[in-house]
């Protein structure tokens, strides 16, 4: 077997998609759901191209890094409203999501030509602190607006996706105030963005992150047309090298539960106010919603230990 990240001839070993460092603090989340290949399957996701040195030694303070912000920050739920003060080494979180994200890849025996040497090598060297100029990083919190609790769609705690579907324009065209009819949009095209070659959206329990990796030879004038759209068109945070950033919510009552859909800002606004006129997110029924989750959350740990990862 030839190493996927040095490149050597050696026996391989399980690398997991998303590191088991991220997966254990999620042990109620016992089974891997596959919705591309159709199946749901008692396992972790992994691969087996990996070398021991590169899984063991090169590439593991990466994962250590995964552990650290999600223990940190997003092993709590958060509120509608509520921002978090998110501080991060913004190197360190584009090799985690450039990493997951080439792992599922090589999973699916996709294109992984933009991972190139110099790439590789600069997930394999801990010691290289410069981040990736054509990489862009946004975030923002996943909170459930919707009248339907998580356990609904299944232990979804974890989930990724290749080039999920950002939209142009807003779901909802228009609400008429009046009568509370809803308009959809009938037509909605993606936008279009010069030089991707390819984007992952990430969900770990109560944050998202979107990852959008450009043509290596994109210009600094497309660079910048690109990272404005993102950072003025949708709800998400753009992440920089200052390391810190407020995030709030980026998701509504739709994406929550389809996280491969991404809908513009003001395309969540409207949804919020759908969400206000049918009261779905009212003080009580959030109240009421919060004691179905204590009652839930029991009996995740009763699954945790019956079903031990």
């Amino acid at each position: 077997m030839i190493c996927a990240y040095c490149g050597e001839e050696s026996k391989g070993t399980k690398e997991h998609i998303i590191s088991c460092a991220i997966l254990d603090l999620f042990p109620e989340c016992f089974a891997t759901i596959d919705n591309i290949r159709g199946k749901i399957h008692q396992g972790d996701p992994m691969v087996k191209d990996v070398c021991a040195v590169c899984n063991n030694k090169r590439i593991s303070y990466i994962d250590s890094y995964a552990k650290q912000f999600v223990s940190t920050y997003f092993i709590r739920k958060y509120d509608k409203d509520d921002s978090l003060e998110f501080e991060y080494d913004y190197t360190l979180l584009q090799k985690v999501l450039l990493k997951y994200s080439y792992n599922d890849l090589r999973s699916r025996k996709e294109d992984t030509s933009f991972f190139t040497k110099s790439v590789l090598e600069f997930l394999m060297h801990e010691d290289i602190t410069q981040p990736l100029r054509n990489v862009t990083l946004l975030s923002g919190l996943a909170v459930n607006t919707s009248p339907a609790p998580d356990y609904m769609f299944g232990n979804n705690k974890i989930r990724w996706g290749k080039n999920p579907a950002m939209l142009s324009n807003s779901i909802i065209e228009r609400i008429n105030y009046e009568t509370g009819e809803i308009h959809h949009r009938e037509n909605n095209s993606r936008q279009e963005f010069e030089k991707l070659n390819f984007s992952y959206v990430f969900r770990f329990n109560s944050v998202q992150f979107l990852l959008l990796c450009w043509e290596h030879d994109i210009s600094d004038e497309e660079l910048q047309k690109n990272n404005i759209i993102l950072k003025y068109q949708y709800p998400y945070t753009m992440l920089t090298e200052e390391g810190h950033h407020s995030l709030s919510r980026c998701t509504s009552e739709t994406t929550y539960h389809f996280e491969m859909l991404i809908d513009v800002s003001w395309g969540q606004g409207i949804f919020d106010d759908i969400t206000w006129m049918r009261g779905t997110y009212s003080d009580s029924s959030q109240q009421y919603l919060k004691e179905v989750e204590k009652a839930w959350n029991k009996e995740e740990e009763n699954l945790a230990k019956k079903f031990p990862r």
